[in-house]
């Protein structure tokens, strides 16, 4: 199967069209420090190395990292990913309406412990959306969904491949970050990115996805946060 079909390299035109209009970024952000090793897990952010940074803007794929344009082009060998130094970040996001996984207690102090006076318009975090929504469905109190389950469920694209399969999750992403498998890491990333932008567009038209009431193993349609942008 070529590349551009494993990574979703093609966003669909409403959802591109959608995105560009609400000023949408759909990213994800990464860190390859390890929680478990750290005496402070995850609650000390400013102990958290920002190492790569994906999102979609201006109909293409962006990748940040500290070595920038040579990372991703000994990753891919091609030119499927614009690849930018994590220091010019901060002018892809400035002022955009960020929608990702775990943004709200991660994703966004992470990004902002480094870039210290970083302004964006706001942010739509997918996982704490579905946590309170599944605590609102069941009253039993929330659950934290993983994000490829929620793409699964609510049939996104690209959202069965051989490393989901087999349950890639952020600690074997980290490890393979620690030993240098970065390709697996990106392409992972990128499908994230791919599942928030189409999410993000449904949830917009219809503040509502499905997730599995764990009760009867039966997959529900719950209600979700509006996102509060302008399409």
């Amino acid at each position: 199967m070529p590349s551009s079909q494993l990574t979703g390299d093609r966003m669909k035109r409403k959802t591109r069209d959608f995105m560009k209009n609400a000023n949408v970024v759909p990213i994800s952000v990464f860190s390859g420090t390890d929680a478990t090793e750290l005496d402070t897990g995850y609650s000390d952010i400013k102990k958290f190395d920002l190492d790569m940074v994906v999102l979609w803007k201006d109909d293409r794929y962006h990748f940040f990292s500290e070595l920038g344009v040579k990372d991703v082009n000994w990753v891919f060998g091609d030119n499927q990913m614009h690849s930018i130094h994590l220091d010019m970040l901060p002018e892809y996001i400035e002022g955009c309406y960020l929608v990702g996984y775990d943004l709200e207690s991660f994703g966004i102090p992470l990004l902002k412990d480094r870039y210290k006076n970083l302004t964006i318009q706001g942010s739509y975090d997918i996982m704490k959306s579905a946590f309170d929504a599944y605590d609102e469905y069941t009253g039993e109190g929330g659950k934290r969904f993983k994000m490829f389950d929620i793409a699964f469920w609510n049939s996104c694209e690209h959202a069965i491949g051989a490393m989901d399969i087999i349950g890639l999750s952020r600690m074997k992403m980290i490890s393979d970050w620690a030993f240098g498998q970065r390709r697996s890491t990106i392409k992972h990333l990128k499908n994230e990115v791919l599942w928030c932008s189409q999410l993000s567009h449904r949830i917009f038209r219809r503040p509502e996805i499905f997730l599995k009431d764990h009760r009867t193993g039966k997959k529900k349609r719950m209600i979700v946060r509006e996102m509060d942008v302008l399409g």
